[in-house]
């Protein structure tokens, strides 16, 4: 226990110098499974063996320059190699992993480096040793070496034990889930978290296998669009009409925009309006003339989009029983711009060939994980449904027009989704799979707020229940990322007065916290944190907004703090 109490203050003390008072740690990292001490054992460990072995004679010095050579071309030299950018989206490390036995080797040679040196010690101050006690002293430095692979192991197997954790295939599940049930859905993805999942549930558990998932970064190469135009399982080839020699490698990988080429055009059109017809097509800027006449020209030298914004005329008899959610009336065409874009790539224009060939027939899928940059200028399309944004010909960011469908949504959240058992307490939910919570619970919250302003109280209650057993704060922490601010409007709208107040309570305790740990820091560490000071306050006070027409008097109570922080924030040093 005296051993323990001292580690820990040397730690506290050491942390606290170099990190800030860590008794003031917000309640979120500190109970961080991933939050793990190794007291440096495993570095000085092998420090000690690298420099046993690098001293220890001519034998050694050349056994060191092997193992120091597998450590660096296997790590150092391999980073300087790839030459890697910042900001990967997970940790590399497996590409180190021959340095890592390297060092490896190093630890062990430290435990070797320890016996020698203290049997040496001993033999200099006494007798030299026998037999009997090199062996119990060889026995107690093995002993006592091995705290610290048990120390790893004990500190870091929480937070990489996976049993009993089933996201990834059951979310992967919902995606496929939150698809229409008929007509052969595709949905686009675009990472590794929205595409492996899917495919793994088709192959192995036979999920959806109606739907095609289609990955967008491989849609850029010929031999993916070859697979796209099989069929696969249940689901048809999906409508790319292109043959093969207008997509292979090298061919239409980009093509520009050229807004130039739009007024001679239209001066084609005017001046000879039958041989441009022939050339062109009825219809200029049709989507489908754009694709076949300039996209595909035979003159390669010619292909390029000679405008920022194309149409596609709407088939409203097939829109009508497409089974997608409808405005009152149907425009007569479809508006895609391209915005600012110098060039489309050639998954672009694949994505555009189905959206011109599928008629409304077949539903087309965005996963809401693919980022806004990878699918044009269509979000302004999108009705939302479940884990996907289905695209629709119609503009959907106008008013009186509803951009998220509850029924469908509503249906595959109660009765298909699956939560991979994250309400288990105590399970280990890290970055990645807490990212994918926050997105399932921000959908609960976001269609049980539209059920409220539809009048559907019930449903939003049952939504809102079953996400509190499913999604459990106490493993996924309510936030303003996964919709808590809307979810405390939520509780106040329902009468639900008790749980307000404890989602705001919850979500004002985290940024409090993260304020206080902020304004603990010396001043040039508080300096740099200034950013995240303000993210806590904005957060604070749209918290304090949001209960007002509820619980006046806990708004004014926890306002009259906020103005107190913020005293203590400006007295610290720190600009508005």
């Amino acid at each position: 226990m005296a051993t323990c109490f001292m580690e820990t203050g040397l730690r506290a003390f050491i942390d606290n110098m170099r990190l800030g008072d860590q008794d003031l740690l917000p309640d979120e990292l500190k109970d961080n499974k991933g939050h793990n001490v190794f007291y440096c054992l495993p570095l000085l460990l092998g420090l000690i063996g690298l420099l046993w072995q690098a001293f220890r004679g001519q034998r050694g010095i050349r056994q060191f320059w092997v193992v120091f050579f597998l450590f660096f071309m296997t790590g150092l030299a391999i980073v300087v190699y790839l030459n890697q950018t910042p900001m990967q989206p997970r940790e590399r490390d497996y590409s180190y992993a021959g340095s890592f036995y390297a060092y490896a080797i190093w630890c062990g040679l430290g435990v070797v480096a320890l016996f020698d040196l203290l049997k040496k010690a001993i033999n200099k101050a006494n007798k030299p040793m026998s037999a009997q006690l090199q062996t119990m002293l060889a026995s107690a430095v093995g002993v006592l070496c091995l705290l610290v692979p048990i120390q790893m192991a004990s500190q870091t197997w929480d937070d990489h034990d996976r049993s009993g954790r089933y996201v990834c295939r059951d979310f992967g599940q919902n995606y496929l889930m939150s698809l229409q049930s008929d007509n052969n859905p595709i949905i686009f993805t675009n990472g590794d978290n929205d595409t492996f999942p899917l495919w793994y549930c088709q192959e192995a558990e036979g999920i959806r296998t109606d739907a095609r998932v289609c990955n967008l970064s491989y849609l850029q190469t010929d031999w993916y669009i070859d697979q796209m135009k099989r069929q696969a399982y249940n689901s048809p080839a999906v409508p790319i009409s292109w043959p093969r020699i207008d997509y292979c490698e090298g061919t239409n990988n980009s093509i520009a925009i050229d807004i130039d080429s739009k007024e001679a055009l239209l001066a084609a059109y005017e001046q000879q309006p039958e041989l441009a017809r022939q050339k062109f097509g009825d219809d200029p800027f049709e989507l489908k003339n754009i694709l076949k006449y300039w996209v595909r020209n035979p003159n390669k030298e010619r292909r390029v989009i000679p405008t920022d914004t194309v149409y596609v005329t709407i088939d409203k008899e097939a829109v009508r029983k497409s089974g997608m959610l409808i405005p009152d009336s149907i425009p007569d065409r479809m508006v895609i711009s391209f915005g600012n874009r110098q060039s489309l790539e050639k998954r672009d224009l694949m994505m555009l060939e189905m959206i011109a060939n599928t008629n409304w027939t077949r539903p087309l899928y965005v996963a809401t994980t693919v980022g806004s940059e990878n699918f044009m200028n269509l979000g302004e399309n999108f009705i939302r449904e479940g884990m996907a944004y289905r695209i629709t010909p119609f503009n959907t960011k106008g008013k009186n027009i509803k951009n998220i469908d509850t029924e469908r949504s509503y249906n595959a959240i109660m009765n298909h989704f699956k939560f991979g058992g994250i309400n288990k307490k105590g399970i280990y939910i890290d970055e990645t799979v807490m990212r994918m919570a926050y997105s399932h619970r921000d959908l609960c919250v976001t269609v049980a707020s539209e059920l409220i302003n539809e009048g559907k109280t019930d449903k939003a209650r049952k939504l809102l229940e079953k996400m509190e057993k499913e999604l459990p704060d106490y493993n996924v922490p309510i936030n303003i990322y996964n919709g808590g601010l809307e979810l405390i409007n939520c509780y106040g709208q329902l009468g639900e007065k008790k749980k307000m107040v404890d989602t705001a309570e919850k979500m004002w305790k985290n940024n409090s916290q993260y304020l206080n740990f902020y304004m603990s820091l010396s001043h040039n560490r508080f300096m740099n944190s200034q950013e995240e000071c303000l993210r806590a306050m904005y957060i604070m006070n749209h918290i304090i907004s949001t209960v007002a027409p509820f619980d006046n008097k806990w708004a004014k109570k926890h306002e009259t703090q906020l103005n107190q922080l913020a005293v203590m924030y400006e007295n610290k040093g720190g600009s508005v």
